[in-house]
């Protein structure tokens, strides 16, 4: 099962997502990035720290977040991944695409 609660701290976009993104579930991922661009946040921080699991499906909501958001020149940063799923970001080279922090606090301190 897939919760995604969002924030706002200053004109930052925080995506909190708990459980696991797979097929089924990666359109609500990408439904609530598109939603913070949508509400003019071109900064946004993925607070990954409650997140289990994560399928390509759900990498590809983050990569078409991060052009849409470059494209109005902000930034989409990873917050707090799991050692499993920061190993399955490497695995694939996100982590060369994406700022990743060790926390939600670390990835809003100079944004």
């Amino acid at each position: 099962m897939l919760t995604i609660t969002s924030e706002t701290k200053g004109n930052v976009a925080i995506i909190i997502v708990k459980g696991r993104v797979d097929g089924q579930s990666a359109p609500q991922l990408d439904e609530a990035l598109q939603k913070a661009i949508q509400d003019k946040h071109y900064k946004i921080v993925t607070d990954l720290s409650g997140t289990d699991f994560m399928s390509s499906a759900g990498m590809r909501a983050l990569l078409k977040t991060r052009i849409d958001v470059q494209d109005k020149k902000g930034e989409l940063r990873l917050a707090a991944p799991s050692a499993y799923l920061l190993d399955s970001l490497k695995l694939v080279g996100l982590d060369k695409l994406f700022q990743i922090y060790p926390s939600r606090v670390a990835a809003l301190v100079d944004f």
